[in-house]
């Protein structure tokens, strides 16, 4: 069975939805204390929330119940805002400007699982003096990831089919997702930054008279120094998604 089968399968699956993994993994971090790890990736905290970001996107944790919570681009409704004017809220973040009140950001805990556990993974699993070793390979070959398959990815085969003919396409949607071009051999080379600490480099070649297409999601070699072997193919299946998101069968 290939290391990508559980993402795949997780794919769409709504951490609330996923009962006791979900009682479990927010239970481990219920006052759960983040100086340490805020310390070794440079993260912002305060009394109640742990701040970090995964492929641009803004998450919190609660620092009391152990929910993840993540930045909705919905604004509050002219009801919430009356609400939120009415309660007692502290000020956040007072040097960068980040308040709670009734201007204040959406918030949402309605996570999926791989982006769930792909953020409880970091917090869980970083080493206490984590490094890269600048030696690129598929997840597949990491340390552990020890049950491996001959049949076809479940991530990555589906993403080429979508992507056949249709290089332009991918390159433009790398490109919204914020990806630097890199100079390697493919028709469409692409970094990019799932947590500041963790880069992921896709490379995609199109199909031709004698290959179809082809696509490579290759990390550092100690990517294990942040996450646990299993949830790297959760970070690369939302990698892929994002990449996929608006684009027709």
């Amino acid at each position: 069975m290939s290391v990508n089968y559980h993402a795949f399968q997780s794919r769409n699956v709504l951490f609330p939805e996923a009962g006791a993994v979900c009682e479990q993994w927010r239970a481990a971090f219920a006052g759960y204390d983040p100086s340490r790890i805020a310390a070794i990736l440079r993260l912002t905290y305060d009394a109640s929330f742990l701040y970090l970001s995964y492929f641009g996107a803004d998450y919190r944790l609660r620092l009391d119940t152990g929910v993840l919570e993540k930045r909705t681009e919905e604004t509050p409704s002219e009801k919430e805002k009356s609400a939120a004017g009415h309660a007692a809220v502290g000020t956040l973040f007072p040097k960068s400007g980040r308040q709670e009140g009734p201007e204040a950001p959406s918030w949402t805990e309605n996570l999926y699982f791989n982006e769930t556990m792909a953020i409880y993974h970091l917090l869980k699993y970083t080493k206490d003096q984590p490094r890269t070793s600048g030696i690129w390979v598929p997840n597949t070959e990491l340390d552990g990831a020890s049950i491996r398959s001959r049949q076809s990815d479940p991530l990555l085969t589906p993403f080429s089919l979508r992507f056949t003919g249709k290089t332009p396409l991918l390159r433009r949607q790398c490109e919204a997702l914020g990806g630097h071009a890199l100079p390697v051999k493919g028709d469409a080379a692409y970094l990019f930054y799932a947590f500041p600490q963790i880069p992921l480099r896709l490379i995609f070649w199109d199909a031709d008279e004698d290959f179809p297409a082809q696509t490579q999601v290759l990390v550092d070699s100690r990517i294990t120094d942040y996450l646990h072997y299993e949830s790297v193919g959760c970070v690369i299946s939302d990698l892929l998604e994002k990449l996929e998101a608006g684009t027709s069968d």
